[in-house]
C-alpha cells in the first residue's frame, strides 16, 4: 500500500493473514444439512450486531462502503455497521435501506432486478426478494458453525483436521466474515469467506451445506471472491489461490499460478480470457484455453480491490489509492482514467447508461460514461 493512502477498507475486511500451503485432499460428497433455527433474540444481548438492526442516517451513502451491484436498473450497495443504500437514478441520489443487522457487509450480489444476497462479519447471510428494498438473514456464523461440524459428522471420510477445523469453528462462535456470494439463478448460489469458508444452496438460500471438502484447502487460506463464468467457477484467495469448477456441484481443483500473494479478485474477458488481481498492483493473465499466466504491467504498485466487464468488452480496474484503470485489449494493458475526486475504491458496476457507480472509503461515487470513455474531463461525483 502506498504509505499516503490510509488502509484499504478491502484489505482491512478480507486481511493478509499467514496460513499454509494448500495440498490435495479426497474430494467427499457434501451434505445437504438446513440450517439452524436463530436463537431468540431476548437470549442474545442487545449490543449484539448480529441482532441489532442497522441505524439509519441521511448521511449512509458517504460512509465506508465496500461492494456494489445492479439489481436491474436499480443500484445496491453495502457496507460497515449493517449499511445498505439504493440508487433508482444511476448512482445520482441514494436513500437507505433497512437491514436486520448492523454487522459490516462486505458483498452483494444480485442475479435479478429482485432477487439479491449480501453477505458479512458474523458469516451472516441476508437475502432480498424485491431489489434491496427489504432484507432477511438466512445464516450467520453460529448456524454455519453447526452445518460444518454436522457435515464432518456425516462424512467418514472426512479428514482429521477438517474435523478439528469444525470444532473451532464452534468453540470460537461467529467471529469470521463472509466475503463473496454469487448465485447461478435464484435457487443455486454459493457464499465464501475467511478460513476457507464455503457453503451452498440448491432452495435460495432456505438450507446451505458446507463444501469445504470439496476444495483443495486443507490449511483454510482465505477466500476472498468468486467468478461465475458459464457454468464454471473460479475462487480467489489468499497466498496465490486460484481454484476452478466445471459446474455448481462439481469438485474444485487448483488453478497454479507464478503468484504467490494475495488475490483479491478475478474477471474474465468476452473472449474467456482471466485476469486475477490483488496486491500490490498485482495483475496476472491467462488467455483463453492458454494454461499459462502473464504479469499484467499496471501504473502502481497499489492494492486492486475491484473490477469489472464493461457492456462494451472493456475491463475497468479499481485500487485502493482512488485510480480508475480501464484495459481495452482484454487486459493486456491498462490506462488510467482522471478523476478529480477520488477516495480509497473497493468495488465498480456499471449502469443501465454507461456510466460507473464505485463504492469507497468515502461512499458511493459516480463516473459519467463519458468519462470513462475517454470523452470528457475526469468527474467522480459523491
Amino acid at each position: 500500500m502506498h504509505p499516503s493512502c490510509a488502509p484499504s477498507p478491502r484489505r482491512w475486511l478480507a486481511g493478509a493473514w499467514v496460513a499454509l500451503a494448500a495440498t490435495a485432499a479426497p474430494v467427499t460428497a457434501p451434505v445437504a444439512v438446513q440450517a439452524a433455527t436463530p436463537a431468540p433474540a431476548a437470549a442474545a444481548s442487545p449490543f449484539d450486531p448480529l441482532q441489532k438492526s442497522a441505524a439509519l442516517s441521511s448521511r449512509a451513502q458517504a460512509g465506508v462502503l465496500l461492494s456494489v451491484a445492479r439489481a436491474g436498473d436499480r443500484i445496491v450497495a453495502v457496507g460497515e455497521r449493517g449499511t445498505i443504500v439504493l440508487s433508482d437514478d444511476q448512482g445520482q441520489t441514494w436513500r437507505q435501506a433497512s437491514a436486520p443487522v448492523s454487522v459490516t457487509l462486505s458483498r452483494v450480489s444480485f442475479v435479478d432486478a429482485e432477487h439479491g444476497w449480501a453477505v458479512g462479519h458474523g458469516q451472516v447471510v441476508l437475502a432480498s426478494h424485491d431489489g434491496g428494498q427489504t432484507w432477511a438473514r438466512q445464516l450467520d456464523g453460529l448456524q454455519a458453525a453447526k452445518l460444518e461440524m454436522a457435515a464432518v459428522q456425516a462424512d467418514p471420510q472426512a479428514s482429521d483436521e477438517h474435523r478439528k477445523q469444525a470444532q473451532r469453528l464452534l468453540d470460537q462462535g461467529a467471529d469470521k466474515p463472509f466475503l463473496d456470494v454469487r448465485f447461478f439463478d435464484r435457487q443455486n448460489g454459493l457464499v465464501v469467506g475467511a478460513y476457507g469458508a464455503i457453503f451452498a444452496t440448491r432452495d435460495g438460500g432456505k438450507t446451505w451445506r458446507s463444501r469445504r471438502a470439496d476444495v483443495p484447502n486443507p490449511s483454510g487460506r482465505h477466500l476472498n471472491h468468486l467468478l461465475v463464468l458459464g457454468k464454471a467457477l473460479y475462487l480467489a484467495g489468499e497466498q496465490g489461490t486460484l481454484f476452478h469448477a466445471d459446474g455448481l456441484d462439481q469438485p474444485f481443483k487448483t488453478v497454479q499460478t507464478p503468484y504467490a500473494g494475495t488475490f483479491f479478485g478475478v474477471i474474465a474477458s468476452r473472449q474467456g480470457d482471466l485476469l486475477a488481481y490483488g496486491l500490490r498492483g498485482n495483475v496476472w493473465r491467462s488467455a483463453a484455453g492458454s494454461g499459462t499466466w502473464e504479469k499484467v504491467t499496471t501504473p502502481a504498485p497499489v492494492t486492486l480491490t475491484g473490477g469489472t466487464l464493461l457492456a462494451d468488452g472493456r475491463m475497468v480496474l479499481v485500487d485502493e489509492a482512488g485510480k480508475l484503470l480501464v484495459s481495452r485489449d482484454s487486459g493486456q494493458s491498462f490506462t488510467t482514467v482522471s478523476l478529480k475526486q477520488t477516495a480509497s475504491f473497493t468495488d465498480v458496476v456499471q449502469t443501465r447508461d454507461g456510466s460507473l457507480v464505485l463504492s469507497s472509503a468515502r461512499g458511493a461515487m459516480h463516473v459519467p460514461a463519458a468519462t470513462v470513455a475517454g470523452t470528457a474531463p475526469g468527474a467522480a461525483k459523491p
